[in-house]
């Protein structure tokens, strides 16, 4: 009987478990896209400019997702760090193995280059003109 139960709460937990992580993702998503929209935003003139000189639409999209990639490398290895360090401190934590880790990163790589979608179709509707006060 106690195994029973024991697996009950060991699958409820990783159920909730799951279920927040999925939130995570979501919300992290969300943030991404608009700190990559917001900076894209920023440097319409720059992209003009870029346009102007003859700059390609494949290149400007791939400087808009290597700016999201990198803040999503840097954000999971400060993540990863921190984690690390401070989880002795707390009173339970969640183990997460090497291979687990390497998930997880590629899981956060991707998520930032859908997050920077938004971005690209952003930058890729510049008007050319706008460099020049137009």
């Amino acid at each position: 009987m106690d195994e029973i139960l024991v697996a009950k709460l060991i699958a409820t937990s990783a159920k909730q478990i799951f279920m927040f992580l999925v939130i995570l993702a979501v919300v992290s998503a969300a943030i991404v896209a608009f700190i990559i929209y917001t900076m894209t935003l920023n440097k319409v003139r720059e992209i003009a400019v870029l346009k102007l000189i003859g700059a390609r639409n494949r290149t400007i999209s791939a400087m808009i997702l290597q700016q999201a990639l990198g803040l999503g490398a840097i954000g999971f290895v400060v993540g990863k760090t921190a984690a690390t360090l401070w989880a002795p401190i707390f009173p339970k934590y969640v183990l997460l193995l090497p291979g687990d880790a390497v998930l997880g990163a590629l899981l956060v790589l991707v998520i930032c280059a859908l997050a920077s979608i938004v971005a690209i179709r952003a930058a890729l509707r510049v008007d050319p003109a706008t460099a020049i006060g137009g």
